[in-house]
């Protein structure tokens, strides 16, 4: 029941993206997609995975809300038919799902076997196996350098990324 739920905000989420003209608004939206994906995905795999995932994605974003706060102009909402947007899709598709059987639904409830593989991509001990141990530096040399070529990028000296003309 809950995974039914949860599957029914996302795609209400997903359904009514279009809809959002503000970046803040479509911003606002991809985080609850991102934070329904990653609770959907606590609940059938890894929480730990999910986790991770969702740091990932929130990172993102604040670098997305940095880049729009800094460029673009300030709007304000001009109306709520995203929200009525939102509240009908999720409606219309938790009355959906309530109305499906068990046996429609069973592709969400799909269980993986319990041989060594599966238990060991629920927990994460495959990535951290010594097969996959240059994959991983390899990952983390790739951060470091992105890491670096932001902070050569980025001068305090520079200022903000748009500068503002004060009239006095």
């Amino acid at each position: 029941m809950t995974v039914s739920i949860i599957c029914s905000m996302l795609l209400a989420l997903i359904f009514t993206m279009p809809m959002m003209m503000q970046p803040l608004s479509l911003g606002l939206c991809i985080m609850g997609i991102s934070l329904f994906w990653c609770v959907l995905l606590g609940l059938t795999y890894s929480s730990w995975f999910s986790y991770v995932l969702f740091l990932i994605y929130v990172g993102g974003l604040l670098v997305m809300f940095v880049y729009v706060a800094a460029l673009a102009p300030n709007t304000l909402f001009s109306s709520l038919k995203s929200i009525v947007g939102i509240a009908a899709t999720s409606v219309f598709l938790l009355t959906l799902i309530f109305f499906l059987t068990p046996k429609d639904l069973s592709f969400l409830y799909d269980n993986l076997s319990l041989d060594y593989y599966s238990e060991s991509i629920k927990t994460g001990i495959m990535m951290v196996s010594s097969s996959n141990i240059s994959m991983l530096i390899g990952l983390g040399l790739i951060l470091l350098m992105n890491l670096l070529a932001v902070v050569k990028v980025c001068y305090y000296q520079q200022g903000p990324l748009r500068p503002y003309n004060e009239l006095t």
